[in-house]
C-alpha cells in the first residue's frame, strides 16, 4: 500500500466519523531550525533552493565526493515546477556512521513545497558532513547522500471560485442510492487543474436517500419513520473526482449568474467549515493553509445540512468492504452502512475483514507500565508480522490517539518513518523500501501518554429507566482499570488478528494485575527511574493464539487456584484431534456430543484437556469469590465435554465491584461485575438478566473462551457467533445445573425479548442494533437472546446428535480463526446432509417472524367390523407470509394426567403430522416450552 492510499483510507474510514484530520509526522510538532547551527544553515539553503525551484542551487550544496548522477536524479524528481514557497523542518538527527563525532549526521527532515495552489509534502533522509570531512575551518556543511522515505503529491489548496456563481435549475446530483435536488438556489465550485472537485449548494433543496438493501431500509424507517429518507436541506457540500463531474450532474442545470456578495459570504463560510472534515490534511507545522486530496475515481461525499436531522454525511469509499455510509453528525450515529452493487458483484455477499489486511501479526512482545490513577502509561511493543500483500511499503496500525509515539524501529530497516492521524487511533508506518509477499518483519514501537481504561459498555446491562432502589445506602465500587480491545493501548492491526504474545506489565505496588496469558511466578519488584514509584512487574505468556490483548488492574486479592481437568483426562495437552469419534449415545449435552465426522483445523496451538484456574476478587467480594470458585470448574468441565477441548491452558477470573452486572472476557481471563446489594439502580427488565439463575454471568463469560476467543468472527455482522453461542452455552449449563424448569425459564426470557425486538433489524446487523436509539438492550435482545434461541431451534430441527456433532465440526474447523454464519451453515449441512440455507436466511439475515396458525383434530378408532386402527390426533400448522423452518413443540395432555411432547418441524406453508394417541386426549397445547420464535395462533 502506498502512503497516499494509506492516508486516503484513514481519511475516509467509515464513517471515521468523518472528523477533522491532521497528519502529524511525529509525536509533536518539530521545532524550528536553530539559526546558529551549521546544519540548520545548510537546511535553510536547501529550503531556498526548493522555494525557487532551483535544482542547481541544491546541487551546489551537495558534496563533491557524493554520487553526482544519483544527486541529479534525486533533484529531478524532488523539485516541484513553479514552486513559490517551501518549508524544511528537521525531525531527527543522529551520528553518521563512519564519521568522527560532530563531523557527520543522519537527518530526517520534512519537506513541504508549494506551487500556486498545489503542494507536495515529503520526508527525506539526508547524510550531511562538515565540508571537507572536517578539514575545513569553516562551519560549512554539505549533503553527502539523500533519499525520499515518503511523499504525498496532489495536495490542493481548495477555495470557492469567487468569480463564478451558478443558478440551479432543477439541479440533480447523483450517486448510488442518493440524489440531491436543488430546484432553486446558488451553486459555487472549487476547482483543480483537472476540473471541479467540490461544489457548495445554497438554497431550498432536498436529499433523497433510498438504500437498496431491505435491511438498510428498515434502519431508515427507525431513524426517519419511512423506508426512504427524503428531507429538505439548506446547504450541501459535495466532493467528487473531477473526471466524474459530468456523470454526477447535468451541467445544463447550472446557469451562470451574477455573483451575489451576501450569498457568496454564506457559501464561503460553510465551505471553510466543511472542507477540513474529509479528504483534508492539516499541515499546520509547515503551512497555514488547509490542504486536500482529490477523491479517487468512484468515491463521493456529501455533507448535507438538513432542517430536520442536522448534518447528514453520505460517503462512497470504494476501498472499504462496505463502501456506502450515511452518518448523522448530530447524534454521532451510523444510519446506514452497506456494500454497493458493484462491491457485491465483485466480492459476493459475505466478506472477511482479513481479506483487506495486507499483513498478519504473528507475535507481540509488550512491555508496558501503567499508573491507572493518573491515566498514564508508557509502552514498548515489538511486533512480528508477515506480509500478505504482493508489494508492501506502508501499513497502518491502531494505537490510541492520546499516546505519543517516540519511535518506530526495525531490526532489518532501522528507524522508519511514522505518521499519526489526529482525531483517529491510527499510526501509519512507511518503509524505506518495498518488500514482497511472505516477508517476515519486526517493528518496535515506543510510546507513552494518557491512557484511560475502557468501560464495559454493551457488556454491562442497562438499568431500568427511572427506577432506583430509593434511599438505599450507596457504597462506591472499588475502581477497576481494564485495558482491552477498545482502548488501543498497544499497537495492533486495524482488524483483530490471532497472534501469540508475551506481556510484561508494571503497576503500582498497591495493585494486582491479571492479563492475557499464563502468569509466570510472582510479580517482581522493578527498580530504576520511572514515572511510577514502588511498582511491581508481572509477566504473562500466551502460547495459544489470541485475538487481542488485555490487562485488568485493580486492588484484588487471590481467592482460589486449582487445575481443572476434563473427565477422564490424564494428560495436560493433546497434539492431535481430541474428539472421541465413536458415538456415545444421544449426543446431548449431558452425555457429551460425538465428534464423528469433524476434522480439526490446521492451525496453531495444541488441544488442552486441563486448565489452570485462578480466581481473584475485590476484598469485599471474597465470600462470593469462594462460592464461584466451587462452581466455575464445573462450568469449564461441562463446556469442555461439549466441545472436546479447552482452548487455553489457563484462565483468571476477577470479581469486581460495579453498579451494574456484566462482564468482559478476553482470552485467558474474565472480569465479572458484582453489583452491591445496595446498588442504586434496578435492571430486572434487561434482556441479559435471569433472576432464577445467579450463575448466568459467570457461565456466559467463561463460554467466551470458546466462542468469541478460540473461534472469532469475520466482521461485526458475525458477532452473534460469539454472544449468541455464549448465551446458549450458559443456558445449557442452567439445564445441567438446575434442571429443565430453570432451562425453560431461560428459554422463555430469551424468546420474549427476541420477539419484542425483532422489528429493529436482523441479528446480522451486529452492533448497529439499537445503535440509532442508543439502546443497547436491543443489541442484547437480538445478538445475545435471539442468537441463542436460533441455536436452540436449530438443535431441535436437526436433533441432538447431529447438532452437537456439527457444533464440534464447526469449532475444530475454525479454532483460532475467524468464522462467519455461512461457515456455520456449511458445518451443519455437512453433518446433517440437508440444506439449511432458508433456516439461516430467515433467522439471521431477516427480521420478520413466522406467522403460524395451529389446529388439531382427532381420528377415532374404527367401528365394529373394520380393521382395528389406533386413535390418532392430526396436528396441523398453516404458515402465512414468508415460509420459515421452525420446530414447534406440541404437548398432548391425557385424561390420566400424563403428557407427551411432540416436536413438529414446520417447514412448509401447510404441515400435518399424525400422532398415535396413548390414551384419552384431554387437551393439546402448542409451544408451551416457548422454544419457537413464532406468533402461533390456535
Amino acid at each position: 500500500m502506498s502512503l497516499r492510499r494509506a492516508l486516503m483510507r484513514s481519511l475516509l474510514r467509515p464513517l471515521l466519523a468523518c472528523v477533522f484530520v491532521t497528519v502529524l509526522p511525529a509525536a509533536q510538532t518539530p521545532a524550528p531550525l536553530p539559526a546558529t547551527d551549521g546544519v540548520g544553515r545548510l537546511l535553510a539553503k536547501l529550503q531556498n533552493a526548493l522555494a525557487s525551484d532551483s535544482p542547481a542551487a541544491f546541487l551546489a550544496i551537495v558534496s563533491p565526493l557524493a554520487d553526482r548522477p544519483r544527486a541529479e536524479g534525486f533533484a529531478a524528481g524532488a523539485f516541484l515546477p513553479g514552486a513559490t514557497h517551501a518549508v524544511v523542518v528537521e525531525r531527527d538527527r543522529r551520528a553518521l556512521a563512519g564519521t568522527r563525532p560532530g563531523e557527520g549526521f543522519l537527518l530526517m527532515i520534512d519537506v513541504f513545497v508549494e506551487a500556486a495552489k498545489t503542494a507536495r509534502v515529503a520526508t527525506w533522509r539526508l547524510e550531511v558532513q562538515r565540508a571537507g570531512n572536517g578539514r575545513s575551518s569553516q562551519d560549512a556543511w554539505e549533503i553527502a547522500g539523500q533519499e525520499t522515505l515518503a511523499s504525498v503529491d496532489g495536495l490542493h489548496r481548495l477555495a470557492l471560485n469567487r468569480d463564478k456563481q451558478f443558478h440551479a435549475r432543477n439541479l440533480r446530483i447523483r450517486a448510488e442510492d442518493i440524489e440531491l435536488r436543488l430546484a432553486d438556489g446558488a451553486v459555487y465550485q472549487a476547482e483543480t487543474a483537472d476540473g471541479v472537485t467540490a461544489l457548495l449548494l445554497v438554497g431550498s433543496g432536498e436529499i433523497d436517500f433510498h438504500p437498496a438493501p431491505a435491511t438498510e431500509r428498515g434502519q431508515i424507517r427507525i431513524f426517519a419513520g419511512a423506508e426512504k429518507l427524503v428531507t429538505g436541506f439548506r446547504a450541501a457540500f459535495v466532493r467528487l473526482n473531477p473526471i466524474e463531474f459530468d456523470d454526477r450532474l447535468s451541467p445544463d442545470a447550472l446557469v451562470p449568474e451574477r455573483v451575489d456578495p451576501g450569498t457568496l459570504r454564506t457559501a464561503d463560510g460553510i465551505f471553510q467549515e466543511e472542507l477540513g472534515k474529509s479528504y483534508g490534511i492539516d499541515l499546520s507545522h509547515v503551512s497555514q493553509h488547509t490542504w486536500s486530496l482529490v477523491p479517487p475515481i468512484g468515491d463521493f461525499l456529501a455533507e448535507v445540512r438538513t432542517r430536520r436531522f442536522g448534518t447528514l454525511t453520505f460517503t462512497r469509499s470504494r476501498s472499504e468492504p462496505e463502501d456506502i455510509t450515511v452518518f448523522n453528525r448530530v447524534q454521532h450515529r451510523n444510519i446506514a452502512v452497506y456494500a454497493s452493487q458493484d462491491k457485491l458483484a465483485r466480492r459476493g455477499r459475505f466478506y472477511d475483514e482479513d481479506d483487506f489486511s495486507e499483513y498478519d501479526i504473528l507475535d507481540y512482545q509488550i512491555a508496558a507500565a501503567f499508573d491507572p490513577e493518573r491515566n498514564w502509561m508508557e509502552g514498548r511493543a515489538r511486533l512480528v508480522l508477515k506480509v500478505r500483500a504482493l508489494a508492501f511499503s506502508t501499513f497502518t496500525l491502531r494505537l490510541a490517539e492520546t499516546l505519543n509515539v517516540e519511535s518506530v524501529t526495525s531490526d532489518l530497516m532501522g528507524r522508519v518513518l511514522h505518521l499519526r492521524v489526529r482525531n483517529q487511533n491510527s499510526l501509519i508506518v512507511n518503509l524505506p523500501a518495498t518488500v514482497t509477499k511472505d516477508t517476515v518483519l519486526d517493528f518496535t514501537i515506543r510510546y507513552s501518554g494518557t491512557m484511560k481504561p475502557q468501560t464495559m459498555e454493551r457488556e454491562a446491562i442497562r438499568p431500568d429507566p427511572d427506577q432506583t432502589q430509593g434511599d438505599a445506602i450507596v457504597l462506591p465500587p472499588e475502581p477497576s482499570y481494564i485495558y482491552s480491545n477498545r482502548s488501543y493501548w498497544y499497537p495492533q492491526s486495524p482488524v483483530t488478528d490471532y497472534a501469540t504474545a508475551v506481556l510484561q506489565i508494571t503497576v503500582p505496588a498497591a495493585y494486582e494485575c491479571i492479563g492475557s496469558g499464563e502468569v509466570s511466578g510472582s510479580p517482581a519488584l522493578e527498580p530504576g527511574p520511572t514515572r511510577i514509584a514502588d511498582r511491581k512487574r508481572y509477566r504473562f505468556t500466551a502460547t495459544q493464539p489470541l485475538r487481542y490483548l488485555a490487562v485488568l488492574i485493580s486492588r484484588l486479592v487471590p481467592v482460589a487456584a486449582q487445575t481443572v481437568a476434563l473427565d477422564g483426562a490424564t494428560e495436560r495437552t493433546v497434539k492431535h484431534d481430541p474428539i472421541d469419534r465413536q458415538s456415545n449415545g444421544s449426543g446431548g449435552p449431558a452425555s457429551g456430543a460425538s465428534g464423528a465426522g469433524a476434522q480439526p483445523s490446521q492451525t496453531q496451538g495444541v488441544f488442552y484437556r486441563s486448565i489452570d484456574f485462578r480466581i481473584f476478587s475485590h476484598p469485599r467480594l471474597a465470600d462470593r469469590g469462594r462460592e464461584i470458585a466451587t462452581r466455575a470448574p464445573d462450568i469449564i468441565r461441562f463446556y469442555g465435554s461439549l466441545v472436546g477441548d479447552i482452548p487455553y491452558p489457563g484462565i483468571s477470573l476477577a470479581l469486581v465491584e460495579n453498579d451494574l452486572p456484566g462482564g468482559h472476557s478476553p482470552a485467558y481471563l474474565a472480569a465479572i461485575n458484582q453489583p452491591s446489594p445496595f446498588a442504586p439502580m434496578v435492571w430486572r427488565n434487561d434482556p441479559a438478566t435471569f433472576q432464577n439463575y445467579p450463575e448466568f454471568y459467570v457461565a456466559h463469560e467463561i463460554a467466551h473462551q470458546w466462542w468469541g476467543q478460540a473461534v472469532g468472527w469475520k466482521n461485526y455482522h458475525e458477532q452473534w457467533l460469539s454472544e449468541g453461542f455464549a448465551q446458549y452455552f450458559a443456558a445449557l449449563y442452567a439445564q445441567q445445573l438446575r434442571g429443565d424448569d430453570v432451562f425453560g425459564g431461560v428459554l422463555s426470557r430469551l424468546r420474549r425479548f427476541a420477539m419484542n425486538a425483532s422489528d429493529q433489524g436482523p441479528v446480522y446487523l451486529g452492533y448497529r442494533l439499537g445503535h440509532l436509539k442508543g439502546d443497547s438492550r436491543v443489541f442484547r435482545s437480538l445478538v445475545y437472546n435471539k442468537g441463542a434461541s436460533v441455536l436452540h431451534m436449530l438443535r431441535r430441527l436437526v436433533g441432538d446428535e447431529a447438532f452437537f456433532r456439527a457444533l464440534r465440526r464447526f469449532y475444530l474447523t475454525w479454532r483460532f480463526r475467524k468464522a462467519g454464519t455461512d461457515d456455520l451453515r456449511q458445518a451443519f449441512e455437512a453433518e446433517t446432509g440437508r440444506s439449511l440455507d432458508r433456516f439461516f436466511e430467515r433467522w439471521i439475515y431477516g427480521s420478520s417472524l413466522p406467522r403460524v396458525r395451529f389446529s388439531y383434530r382427532t381420528l377415532a378408532a374404527a367401528g365394529p367390523g373394520a380393521a382395528p386402527v389406533s386413535p390418532e390426533v392430526v396436528l396441523r400448522f398453516d404458515q402465512t407470509g414468508e415460509i420459515f423452518d421452525v420446530p414447534v413443540t406440541v404437548t398432548l395432555i391425557y385424561a390420566d394426567g400424563r403428557s407427551e411432547h411432540i416436536v413438529v418441524a414446520v417447514t412448509d406453508a401447510l404441515m400435518e403430522q399424525r400422532v398415535p394417541l396413548k390414551g384419552t386426549l384431554r387437551r393439546v397445547e402448542v409451544n408451551r416450552d416457548e422454544g419457537a420464535l413464532a406468533d402461533i395462533k390456535n
